[in-house]
Parts: structure tokens; sequence; C-alpha cells
């Protein structure tokens, strides 16, 4: 029977996080789900963890492991492996509430194309710092949470997925491109969806750099703008390598 949910989580040495992960699919209220994990061959004990707990997933985990070019390269393969209606991306060091499954399903709508995104508690040193919940009339000037989102499969197989040009940026490269370019449904869950730890990319300058650049290509900043902000990522890099000297 084919799943409502797909869950993917993209892990790569994920040892110390991914149990918490894998703890809170297995919560869910709602198990109508197949859950995909995706591994770019780890070489810590990421997969002996995986494996011990996929007996309690009673037939719907299914695991991958192999080399790979980066996450946006590991979550389109998670996509073409997936089954369910809508697509969920759950990160190794991130986690759901839950009833996070059972929120979405609440607010699916009838349309073919559809992107559901909920609230999303930000976490730094495993200290709660914010909910964070960004309206998609936004999308471009901010970003929504990706990792609160579940996204039909229709989405992905016709308009396409994460353009893997990007390492860090892709997923607001890929909500713009479906903003702007097509009829998709954006859906916002007034519901704490999923849990994210701060860190990361996206979360450095190079991370700022490819954003900046691809809101420039959406129009969403003029030239001038993005590179004053590539400007200021160099600044907030070259403080990095000063503080750890």
């Amino acid at each position: 029977m084919t799943p409502f949910f797909s869950i993917i989580t993209v892990c790569y040495n994920s040892e110390k996080t991914i149990e918490r992960t894998l703890k809170s699919i297995l919560a869910q209220t709602d198990q109508d789900y197949e859950y995909i994990i995706i591994d770019g061959a780890s070489t810590d004990g990421t997969l002996n963890l995986v494996k011990q707990y996929e007996p309690r997933f009673e037939g719907r985990m299914k695991i991958y492991s192999e080399p790979d070019d980066g996450i946006y390269y590991a979550m389109n393969k998670g996509i073409q492996k997936a089954m369910g209606r809508f697509i969920g991306m759950v990160n190794s060091d991130d986690y759901y509430e839950p009833k996070a499954l059972q929120y979405m399903r609440e607010a699916v709508t009838d349309q073919k194309y559809q992107i559901l995104y909920g609230f999303q508690r930000v976490l730094r040193n495993e200290q709660e710092i914010e909910i964070e919940f960004i309206n998609d009339c936004m999308i471009g000037e901010s970003m929504i949470s990706h990792p609160s989102c579940f996204i039909s499969s229709d989405v992905y197989k016709d308009f396409g997925m994460y353009d893997t040009r990007y390492k860090s940026a892709a997923d607001l490269d890929f909500l713009i491109r479906i903003k702007k370019q097509t009829n998709t449904q954006f859906v916002p869950v007034y519901k704490i969806i999923t849990n994210f730890a701060l860190g990361g990319m996206s979360a450095s300058g190079k991370g700022m750099r490819e954003a900046a650049r691809i809101r420039c290509k959406y129009g969403v900043y003029s030239r001038l703008r993005c590179e004053y902000v590539i400007l200021q990522s160099r600044l907030i890099d070259l403080v990095h390598r000063i503080k750890r000297h």
C-alpha cells in the first residue's frame, strides 16, 4: 500500500545526533509513512545505530548508503526513491514534533501541487532560542522553514528537484522558483512541526554568498545589494578565522 508520507533523512557521520531524529519519527501519532535514510557512506557508527532501530519501524524504513556529491544530491536521490504523496526532509541533527504528520495531513487541500509548511523551533546548544515562522508571501526576501515543509510529490515530478550546483542554498533556490514560476499552493500550518539545530554551511559566510546570488538571479536583490551582502559575508568569515587563531 502506498504511504501517505515519505520522510527522508540525509546523513553522514551523524552517530551523535541521529538517534533523536529516529525516535521522533517512531513517536509520530500518524504512522502512515515510509522512512528513507540516505547515508553518504558514513565512517562512524551511524549505520550501525540506524540498523539497530530498523526493526522498530516494522518494514517502513529503507536504508541506502553510498558516497554522494553533497546534501542536495542526496535529497534528490531520496525523492526519486520516495513513494509517498507528500515528502518531508528531516535532517540528522533535527527532529519532528510528535504530531507533525498529523498536523500536516489535517491541512492538506484538494490541489494537485501543494507545499505545506509550519513553525520551526530553533535550538542553540540544545536550548530553545526562538520559534520561527515566515509566511510564503515573503519567500525570496526571507525564507520559510524548509525543514518544516511537506511537498507533494507532483511538485517534484513536474517542476524538478534541487539544483545540485548549489552546495548550501538549493532549498532557497527551489522554493523561490516554485513560488515564482508555478501555480503551487503554499499552505501555512500554524503548529510547531520541527526542531532545528543552528549551525552548518547555510549559517556561514559561504552560505550567505550563495543565497545572495540566488536572490539576485530571481530579481529579489539588485546587483548592488548582492555585492554588498557578499562583501559582508567575507568580513564574517574573516572574523571567524581571527577568532579561531
